[in-house]
């Protein structure tokens, strides 16, 4: 991994500039040094700021990359459905991202250790620094990194300097760096009890890092450890867990709303913008061809019937009813579905219970989906994949990485005609380029130079 020597900081890191550096430190910050804990606060706040656009571009593009949706009064999202991904979409995730980034390793480059603060105090910020570093990098590897190729981000530790110039990291090299983040945040967060965020969603987010990394003993690990902390239960009806603003009990981490920011930094507002229920200030609806939809329009499951609604011409998703809402990022249904496909995948069989947490969603969902006898390995990991669609769809980009993780197909677009375009054939076309003024400075390519 290439390390970054700190030359002259900023606050705030513009990734895709040569000015980067014209603001001034933000107060409390001098060039060299944090001069008291209230300053590594501000950082943190700022940086969870700076991910607030960022945390739903991913469930939104990919719900076009995998045809769940149909693209309707919106021409420049047409290219993305047809697998000519633009840099006018991408480039503002990478940008909001690598911001984000620049402000956490302010942190990460000062003497922390020797500011005036508690042990507890300095664990807090330190805590919060690594979750947040683990759940962008997750996702820029998720959407940038080349499996083909085996390239994918630069990996920033330090605040960049005018003059330093970054290559891209191998996959390999930010996955070790992701599961290193992630469970540093959790150590902090033992020693600090909680920060902005806390232990449990750090561990919920390891449960997910761990699942997509198939290191599947500790994706089970840690789903068993937030399920079994009881500080968190699933709703009685699925419905409840997206009442506005979305303080249910079965959120694990959520991206705050804030009343006073406009919506254009509302953490769901484009989600609400892409869903709304209408038919000229939408944009997406469900693809009624699409896997997905060949999954969730049963009328007989209340994932479906509570949280879609339908006209003449189309089906609209209402997981986000306002922009004013709080963006969902883990919830404790997807720890049950995880725990359940990683104990199978470790043991290479099914127990009572993988099947029993299976049956605590279609329960609430659909009873008579219930399992009433263990099925095969084969037949489960296929009943899991169908409900974490059901379950999760729209929400996290779930169903673009479960496919891509499987290593399965994806519906052709209408111009390519029937059928499933396979995995090989559709891996390389799926990757979100990188900003060209990334490429311009640094020279960025996913070959390695």
């Amino acid at each position: 991994m290439k390390k970054i020597v700190l030359i002259f900081v900023t606050a705030v890191f513009w990734s895709c500039g040569d000015d980067f550096l014209d603001n001034p430190p933000n107060i409390g910050l001098t060039p060299d040094k944090l001069t008291d804990l209230a300053s590594a606060e501000a950082l943190l706040y700022g940086a969870y700021a700076q991910i607030r656009p960022f945390v739903s571009q991913s469930a939104l593009y990919s719900a076009g990359m995998m045809r769940d949706i149909l693209n309707r009064n919106r021409g420049e999202y047409d290219n993305f459905y047809g697998h000519e991904i633009s840099t006018n979409m991408t480039s503002w995730q990478y940008t909001s991202a690598f911001q984000a980034l620049g402000t956490i390793n302010k942190i990460f480059s000062d003497d922390l250790a020797n500011t005036a603060a508690t042990e507890e105090e300095k664990a807090s910020v330190l805590a919060d620094a690594h979750f947040l570093r683990a759940l962008i990098y997750f996702d820029l590897n998720n959407y940038w990194g080349d499996p083909i190729s085996g390239y994918t981000v630069p990996l920033l530790e330090f605040p960049l300097g005018i003059d330093d110039r970054v290559s891209c990291a191998t996959t390999a090299d930010a996955m070790v760096f992701i599961e290193t983040e992630i469970e540093s945040a959790r150590t902090n967060f033992q020693v600090a009890s909680a920060g902005i965020s806390n232990y449990y969603a750090a561990t919920a987010l390891a449960a997910r890092i761990y699942f997509y990394h198939e290191k599947y003993d500790l994706a089970y690990a840690r789903a068993d450890e937030v399920i079994n902390s009881n500080q968190f239960s699933l709703e009685s009806d699925v419905s409840e867990v997206f009442v506005a603003p979305g303080n249910s009990n079965e959120i694990i981490f959520k991206i705050m709303f804030n009343s006073v920011d406009g919506s254009g930094v509302s953490p769901s507002a484009r989600i609400f913008e892409a869903y709304q229920n209408s038919a000229t200030n939408g944009f997406y609806s469900l693809n009624p061809n699409g896997v997905a939809a060949g999954l969730i329009m049963d009328e007989t499951d209340a994932r479906y019937t509570s949280l879609y609604s339908a006209d003449d011409n189309y089906v609209y998703v209402e997981k986000y009813s306002t922009d004013q809402m709080h963006y969902q990022y883990i919830r404790l249904a997807e720890m049950y579905l995880t725990r359940a496909e990683a104990d199978i995948m470790v043991n290479g069989s099914v127990n009572q219970q993988d099947v029993d947490d299976i049956n605590v969603l279609r329960n609430r969902a659909k009873p008579s989906s219930v399992l009433t006898s263990i099925p095969t390995k084969d037949q489960t990991l296929d009943l899991i994949f169908e409900d974490r669609i059901k379950e999760l769809a729209f929400e996290l980009g779930d169903h673009f990485l479960n496919t891509k993780r499987l290593k399965l197909g994806i519906i052709k677009t209408e111009d390519e005609g029937e059928g499933f375009k396979t995995y090989a054939e559709w891996i390389e076309l799926l990757l979100y380029p990188f900003p060209a003024t990334e490429v311009d400075i640094h020279g960025l390519t996913r070959s390695g130079n």
